[in-house]
């Protein structure tokens, strides 16, 4: 967490003197109206996984350290992973704000030890325990989901003469909901959910974005994000977990003068 804020504000505070301007391919206008869709690639810490129930099964515990992974960016055999952003970047103010969706997806790692502690049908536990799927089996895998609103800024690198083709640092740093659709199965009970505002996230994100064909661009950009989700669901209980995680994207959009 303290690298990921580090780098925020050194790149953050890089960025707002810098003697910017705003892309030049539309010099007669006010904003730049853009958007944007690709996929990633996301790497999570070990988080801290506590999930309660009542009835039959009651259980009350946490799983330490938890490892997880994502499903390795874009695949066609499933729902991908992908990302998509909308925004507006207001020259005179050098700077923008948009949206962004990041549909993420979170599998527990399976067959990994890890150290439980709490309650099963009111019997104590703090113990290790291999987590297979009869017992424990949680995915985010209709997305873990980050909606974020995001303040923007583009800071030229370089140029050809006419502005044809233009490469930008790109700095991102915002905040917003986590929206997942939890799959999974506890002891036997099993439950695909519906998508439920479990939490918040915020983010940093640094990058380049390279302008072509006046009205098209690409990006690759770096994201750093910390994401707590106090209020997932699971059959006939809850569950919480935060972590932090990093987060490359790959996208290509397209641009207007508005």
């Amino acid at each position: 967490m303290k690298f990921i804020l580090t780098c925020a504000c050194a790149l953050w505070l890089f960025a707002l003197p810098a003697a910017a301007q705003a892309d030049k391919v539309f010099p007669n206008k006010n904003g730049i109206f853009y958007f944007s869709i690709g996929t990633q690639r996301i790497f999570y810490t070990p988080s801290d996984i506590r999930i309660h129930r009542n009835g039959s099964p009651s259980f009350d515990f946490t799983l330490d350290n938890v490892k997880a992974k994502d499903e390795g960016g874009f695949k066609f055999h499933t729902a991908p992973q992908f990302s998509w952003n909308v925004g507006y970047y207001f020259k005179k103010k050098k700077f923008g704000i948009e949206y962004h969706y990041d549909h993420i997806k979170y599998f527990v790692t399976q067959n990994q030890v890890v150290h439980m502690k709490g309650s099963i049908n009111g019997t104590d536990y703090n113990r290790d325990t291999t987590l297979v799927p009869q017992f424990f089996k949680l995915e985010h895998s209709d997305g873990a989901n980050y909606a974020m609103l995001n303040v923007v800024k583009w800071l030229p690198l370089a140029a050809d003469r006419n502005h044809r083709y233009n490469l930008d640092l790109l700095v991102k740093a915002g905040g917003g909901v986590v929206n997942p659709k939890t799959n999974s199965t506890i002891m036997g009970n099993h439950r695909d959910d519906r998508y439920h505002i479990s939490g918040f996230v915020v983010g940093f994100e640094s990058g380049v974005r390279f302008n072509f064909l006046r009205y098209v661009f690409v990006t690759g950009t770096f994201k750093g994000t910390y994401a707590n989700y106090s209020d997932f669901l699971i059959d006939g209980g809850r569950g919480s977990q935060k972590w932090f995680a990093g987060q490359f994207n790959y996208m290509i959009g397209g641009q207007f003068p508005l």
